[in-house]
């Protein structure tokens, strides 16, 4: 007989992805464990991910962070333009300007803006909620070791770091929130497909008053330019005094200890005389990958463990918490019964898309960085080489705008193609990188529209499915709420009259799920509702499945 299971959900990585996904989970009563193999939070200042985009400052605000986040210390009033230059009392080549969090308007789609908040604070942050909530389990120095999995769970063989004990836990689904090197993606056997891209050392140093030592202005991001292209950045940290200095472009793995730091940094200083101190220097890979599969059975991938991407525009860990907003309302579902096997289907063919469009949208912004053409003459003084950096600099400008200022990525990804979404035949909006159109089109995020001061639309979505009844002259939805009723579906009926937000869902019923995203509207209901609710809940119907998922073993995920 199988042994009972021992928590719900195992997560593997106590990371940013694999806390929000406990935190995710937590607010909607499954209980989890996390098991992270470093002994504590790494409270070391590292140059990881800083920047939480608009949609991932929605996600803070459905779990209740977003002000947290918003005030974790990152100044509001600190420049946010980037300079492309020789160096910092080199040549001037051009300036990106973005305004500050102080004079930036929220942007008109959203609720919430996009947020600098270093990983080093963010990770603390969510591991207080965590803990705070009081639901999840969260274990320093454990690894896992590997696991098997059955029809009815997930037997995972868990290692102390300290003792070297082993010890199996049963879990009802693993989520590998791992990283790029996941063990858990490596037993399921799925391919990581893409490409290496090259080598980069990270450093932290700490300045204080840099702008006291160079002529370019107070900027959040200086890319030092030579004639073989970008070479090296330096990126504020704090808005204060750190930064993140990070030489990139190597083909061989590069060492920190075969780097002369001090006289890198002196090349992009232009000069020798300003104090600074190195805290750490982090080696890293610049990758392209994204896993064939998201899931197999009852084990999910998650973050940088499905989909790696070069950091250049900052979509990785906001696409890993991307994952985590699909995956939660999931995996919530197949726990408490009323979600059916099509859901990790539907989890891959909604997440891997994504994931491949951030990606080749964060290697083609690398691309224009290393890029070698134009910068022959950079280094050199004179009227031509000057307008050489001119020319050189309006390119950058123009040919880096979906890097740093990027809404219709962090916003406009299409679920359409999903199974468990019901096409209305209407055709999807243009998908640009910068700007963002709102649309309540099936397989797109339920559009933001203020309904009073300080309450979006968006407020109502989160918890379980949402009906929008629009208007007065609305059908009765009782139909459907019988047969949520009878599936077991968590759904709650929302009356809107506002004719601004009815002319912006442009149906009179709209289905929303726990994600906020669309999962079918029309002006009446089906003649066969229950056939929509098993739809939108994962009970695979003949006809409406894909053909890119989980796999043959997906069968597995039985409630």
């Amino acid at each position: 007989m199988t042994k009972p299971n021992d928590v719900p959900v195992l997560i593997a990585g106590g990371g940013p992805v694999g806390l929000a996904l406990a935190l995710d989970l937590g607010r909607r009563g499954v209980p989890s464990l996390i098991v992270e193999r470093e002994p504590s939070l790494d409270r070391e200042i590292l140059a990881k991910a800083d920047l939480l985009n608009e949609r991932s400052m929605e996600f803070c605000r459905l779990l209740g962070i977003a002000d947290e986040v918003a005030n974790v210390g990152f100044p509001d009033d600190v420049s946010r333009d980037t300079v492309f230059c020789t160096g910092l009392n080199g040549y001037f080549i051009g300036r990106y300007e973005m305004p500050s969090t102080r004079d930036r308007p929220l942007p008109a789609q959203s609720p919430e803006m996009h947020r600098r908040c270093p990983q080093f604070w963010f990770d603390p942050l969510l591991a207080r909620a965590v803990l705070g909530q009081g639901i999840a389990q969260l274990r320093y120095g454990t690894s896992l070791d590997g696991f098997t999995q059955d029809d009815e769970g997930v037997t995972c063989r868990l290692r102390n770091m300290a003792d070297g004990s082993i010890e199996e836990i049963r879990a009802a689904y693993l989520v590998g929130c791992d990283g790029l090197t996941s063990s858990v993606r490596t037993a399921l056997d799925i391919p990581f497909e893409g490409d290496q891209l090259d080598y980069s050392v990270s450093v932290v140093v700490r300045v204080d008053q840099l702008e006291r030592f160079h002529p370019l202005g107070a900027g959040e991001r200086y890319l030092f330019i030579g004639p073989e292209g970008t070479w090296a950045n330096l990126t504020s940290i704090d808005g204060r005094s750190l930064f993140r200095f990070t030489v990139l472009g190597s083909e061989e793995r590069l060492r920190p200890d075969q780097l002369d730091m001090d006289a890198l940094l002196r090349r992009a200083f232009g000069r020798d005389d300003i104090p600074y101190e190195l805290l750490r220097a982090l080696p890293w890979r610049r990758t392209h990958f994204t896993a064939q599969r998201f899931c197999r059975g009852r084990v999910f991938l998650a973050g940088d463990a499905a989909h790696t991407m070069s950091p250049t525009g900052g979509h990785g860990l906001n696409t890993g918490l991307g994952d985590v907003m699909d995956l939660g309302w999931m995996i919530q579902a197949l726990v408490e019964g009323w979600g059916g096997p099509a859901l990790g289907e539907a989890y891959t063919a909604e997440r891997r898309p994504v994931a491949r469009r951030n990606g080749a949208s964060s290697t083609k912004n690398y691309a224009m960085w290393v890029d070698r053409s134009g910068r022959e003459r950079v280094l050199e003084a004179g009227p031509e080489p000057e307008a050489d950096r001119r020319k050189l600099g309006d390119k950058l400008v123009a040919g880096l705008k979906q890097e740093f200022h990027s809404l219709g990525i962090a916003m406009g990804y299409n679920y359409g193609e999903s199974p468990i979404i019901i096409p209305d035949g209407s055709a999807a909006p243009f998908d640009d990188p910068s700007d963002y159109v709102q649309t309540a089109r099936p397989g797109h995020r339920a559009p933001h529209a203020w309904l009073s001061q300080g309450h979006s639309i968006i407020d109502y979505f989160g918890k379980g499915f949402v009906l929008l009844r629009m208007g007065n002259n609305a059908p009765s939805t009782e139909a459907f709420e019988q047969a949520a009723r009878r599936a077991g579906l968590p759904v709650d009926i929302v009356a809107i009259v506002d004719e601004r937000v009815q002319q912006l869902y442009e149906r009179k019923l709209v289905l929303v799920r726990p994600d906020g995203m669309v999962a079918w509207r029309a002006d009446a209901l089906p003649d066969d509702v229950d056939r929509l609710v098993d739809q939108v809940r994962g009970i695979a119907l003949s006809g409406s499945v894909g053909a890119e998922g989980c796999d043959e073993n997906a069968a597995a995920i039985s409630v």
